[in-house]
């Protein structure tokens, strides 16, 4: 939104760019603000700072952590890293991996071709640029609920679909009637910035967290490539005005039915393991409870065979 007024009043697209860019050096500061993931640090092994910053969240939060499961922190055992050749050695995790991937092409494909063509949708483009940025605050916003009443995969679903469909009708439009494009357009916005949020979740509960930052790392770097791609499509209305829409809402269509050989991940652990993405557990996360309960069940379940015979 802000976009839009610092466009409005700086015209010379050079000072426009510095005016943009300069205050993302801010940004610099996150590496001492931000804290550590807690679930990376117990997977490197790294118990006693993973235990500092849980309680320091707890203090945060005016709670106390359980001294229990402290002690259950300090039997993590350390673990091999994960590196990026893993996330396709494995055949599921690979499946997972290359669908997330399109997922995050097709939305950075369609969310920054529709910011890109703002001009050509027939009304002020500052104008149009304002609406465009108001869009995703209820955008944003709305993904907290829509991934909590119905899941990962099916919002990404439907907001891939609704995006796709979106720009699908516009091609049909005529250019005369600039305001119901436009209307067409913020909705179609609306729909894949709500995907975008919804990816950023999605794809950190695919992965397991030894290499969840490789993971979330190659998506996000297949929707720059998608962002890089947005413009030079956006070329080919030489050719037909309708090309470059008819890509940017066919594409996240695509993604949406692919979204559906994905797993649901909500109210689901977390896999901090690569061999988890199998199914199979890992045997030292188990309560040493539970463990003695499943022999227990085992040595029952042979005596009663051994006494049928």
């Amino acid at each position: 939104m802000a976009l839009a007024g610092v466009g409005y009043g700086i015209r010379n697209w050079r000072l426009f760019q510095i005016a943009c860019s300069a205050p993302t050096a801010i940004l610099l500061l996150y590496i001492w603000i931000l804290p550590e993931s807690a679930r990376w640090l117990l997977t490197k092994g790294k118990n006693e700072k993973a235990k500092e910053l849980l309680q320091k969240a707890a203090r945060t939060n005016k709670r106390e952590f359980p001294e229990a499961l402290l002690l259950q922190l300090q039997e993590e055992k350390l673990t091999s890293s994960g590196n990026m050749l893993d996330l396709f050695r494995v055949p599921n995790l690979r499946k997972k991996t290359l669908i997330m991937c399109f997922i995050w092409f097709v939305n950075g494909l369609s969310y920054y071709g529709l910011s890109y063509n703002v001009g050509s949708f027939g009304l002020d483009i500052y104008l149009t640029q304002l609406v465009f940025g108001a869009v995703e605050i209820p955008a944003r916003l709305g993904t907290i609920f829509i991934v909590q009443n119905f899941g990962r995969r099916l919002s990404q679903a439907l907001c891939l679909l609704l995006g796709g469909i979106v720009c699908l009708i516009i091609t049909t439009i005529p250019t005369e009637l600039s305001v119901v494009i436009t209307v067409l357009a913020v909705i179609g916005k609306f729909a894949m910035a709500s995907s975008y949020s919804v990816c950023y979740i999605y794809a950190a509960e695919i992965f397991p967290t030894v290499i969840r930052q490789n993971g979330v790392g190659l998506c996000s770097m297949t929707a720059r490539v998608a962002g890089i791609s947005a413009p030079l499509i956006s070329l080919l209305d030489k050719y037909h005005p309708a090309i470059p829409l008819a890509i940017y809402g066919s594409c996240p269509i695509i993604g949406g039915i692919l979204c559906f050989l994905l797993p649901e991940t909500r109210n689901m652990d977390l896999p901090d393991h690569v061999h988890e993405t199998n199914g199979i557990p890992r045997s030292d996360s188990l309560p040493k409870e539970h463990l003695i309960n499943e022999q227990h069940k085992l040595y029952t379940e042979k005596e009663e065979k051994s006494t049928r015979l």
